[in-house]
């Protein structure tokens, strides 16, 4: 009675070693892809592609889809907005705003949602609609083409009200890199 009692919490101990170390190692893996850039964004575009495939060899699996593209949807938009919102600021006297005339001093533009984040978002949920596909119980017989007619309204509204709050308070969320200037030839 004795050595069963003792046993179970050494049981317990190598099961919780053993999913530290899978996650340790999972952030490892994760560590390794992040300066990437390319090469992850193309792993997530095979991703829903493969997703995108199995939806249409197997003719089904459309409110899985649709669920899957609102929530990239909502990614994207997290990924276009600045980290502090000028709409919410309106205090002039509260955190770091974005420059509004040209005169003023550049601030990078700070995403809520960092690259990374995005990504790993966009990966993991594909995976798990993937997952869903091979589920009979989320192939819920709809009318697809109301499903896209909804989802490319929802798009076209979504965008068209980012598009003028970017314009409204003048940032573009896509910078290529740092101005680079040429040295200027000394006269003689």
């Amino acid at each position: 009675m004795m050595n069963e009692e003792s046993s179970s919490p050494a049981s317990r101990n190598v099961v919780a070693q053993f999913f530290k170390r899978l996650g340790q190692l999972y952030q490892l893996q994760l560590d390794k892809w992040t300066p990437h850039t390319k090469g992850r964004w193309v792993a997530a575009i095979g991703l829903i592609g493969l997703f995108l495939l199995r939806v249409f060899t197997k003719q089904g699996w459309y409110i899985v889809t649709y669920a899957l593209g609102i929530y990239h949807l909502n990614l994207f938009i997290a990924f276009l907005t600045p980290k502090i919102d000028p709409a919410l600021d309106l205090d002039d006297d509260h955190g770091p705003e974005l420059p509004t005339k040209s005169n003023e001093e550049f601030r990078p533009f700070i995403r809520r949602l960092p690259e990374f984040k995005f990504w790993y978002a966009i990966s993991k949920s594909t995976v798990i609609g993937i997952i869903c596909t091979f589920f009979e119980v989320f192939n819920v017989p709809v009318f697809w083409p109301i499903l896209v007619l909804y989802f490319i309204t929802l798009f076209c509204i979504t965008m068209k009200r980012q598009i003028k709050h970017m314009i409204k308070f003048r940032y573009l969320p896509f910078t290529h890199s740092k101005p680079r200037y040429q040295p200027v030839a000394s006269e003689k």
